[in-house]
């Protein structure tokens, strides 16, 4: 069974604090990133990336294969990152600011999508940003226990064809991160958002269209799962999803207790960078490039909560990797990374930086001559 309606209140301890105890099923481990359920890694799509961790592809449980089917009544098959048999219809990761900050506009989502899809099928996903909604209930709970801020109003949107998606048509063949542009930037941010994506469909005919978002795997999110204040436990909604019933539910509170994060991060445009103060997604927090544009190099700073291996990769126009570059081992706190981008031809591309400990955001990097 896929959905966990968390535990009976005799599981809440003291102070509004929270317990919670994983569903059985095979044992996982805290460490490199896997697409699709963390519960098994049973497929044959793999690669390592720069980085040194491994992209698996994988199902909700060992026993299913990569075509979406009701298992009687557990309907328990499919991708808990996209189309299952639960009907589930949007997937989408949270990112804040410092403080209040008013030079970041995101003019895209960059993603890296698995699975297989029909060369016919003319159905669409509908990349996103959000603004985070104000502190409510929690829809599995009721008060004292409340989600921080679930994804609210629409800021902007594209359409895309599954087919568009980077997904290759063999399935032993590495998937391509792509990144997808919205028609006009959103407006200047200054609160938190989502970025993610949604897709309708009938869980029970999919024509043979199975995809899903990679993700880290289950164990690797370092964001903490809750907050307490006084007698109230705040969830902290970090990466979600909606069922099929059109609401948000938090991953690591309503979905099988997913301690991950989708491989799915906004590409931001930072204006006036030396005085922001950043947009963090867990472990990074991002503060642009510059000079942008660049003839010969450019600096991407960021900062680090804890230590961390940080890997960037430059993507052309066709989402090409044009460049790669690692920096290990990187202490706490403020870095900058200097850029050689004189071999490139002029033109736009985008790049994203992620850290091993969780954390990745993408930008727009233009080269001129």
């Amino acid at each position: 069974m896929k959905r966990v309606f968390l535990f009976a209140m005799s599981t809440i301890i003291s102070a509004g604090a929270f317990a919670h105890k994983k569903q059985a099923g095979p044992a996982v481990h805290p460490a490199n990133f896997v697409n699709g359920s963390s519960f098994s890694t049973d497929r044959t799509l793999s690669k390592t990336t720069a980085t040194g961790d491994t992209v698996i592809m994988s199902n909700i449980s060992a026993t299913d294969t990569p075509t979406l089917y009701y298992a009687g009544m557990t309907r328990d098959s499919g991708f808990v990152s996209g189309t299952d048999a639960w009907g589930d219809m949007g997937f989408a990761e949270r990112y804040d600011f410092g403080t209040a900050d008013s030079s970041l506009k995101v003019i895209g989502v960059m993603a890296i999508f698995g699975g297989k899809y029909n060369p016919a099928s003319t159905k669409n996903v509908t990349f996103y940003t959000w603004s985070a909604g104000a502190q409510s209930v929690n829809p599995t709970y009721s008060a004292p226990y409340y989600d921080s801020g679930l994804p609210d109003v629409a800021l902007d949107s594209v359409h895309v064809p599954i087919t568009h998606l980077g997904i290759r048509s063999v399935d032993t063949v590495g998937d391509t991160l792509k990144a997808h542009f919205f028609t006009t930037p959103t407006a200047y941010l200054n609160q938190s958002f989502f970025v993610g994506y949604t897709i309708n469909y009938d869980p029970a005919a999919m024509g043979g269209d199975t995809i899903g978002v990679y993700t880290t795997k289950d164990g690797d999110r370092t964001s903490p799962l809750y907050t307490t204040s006084g007698t109230d436990t705040i969830f902290n909604n970090q990466n979600v999803a909606m069922f099929d019933d059109g609401q948000w539910y938090d991953n690591g509170v309503d979905n099988f207790f997913l301690a991950n994060d989708y491989l799915m991060f906004p590409i931001v445009i930072v204006h006036e960078n030396l005085a922001v103060s950043g947009v963090s997604n867990k472990n990074l927090t991002f503060f642009g490039n510059y000079p942008n544009p660049a003839s010969e190099s450019t600096n991407i700073r960021f900062s680090l909560a804890k230590a961390s291996d940080v890997a960037i990769a430059i993507l052309d126009i066709k989402g090409s990797v044009v460049k790669t570059l690692n920096a290990n081992k990187l202490g706490a706190g403020e870095h900058t990374v200097n850029v050689n981008v004189a071999g490139l031809a002029a033109g736009d591309y985008t790049y994203v930086i992620r850290s091993s400990n969780g954390g990745g955001i993408a930008s727009k990097l233009t080269v001129i001559k």
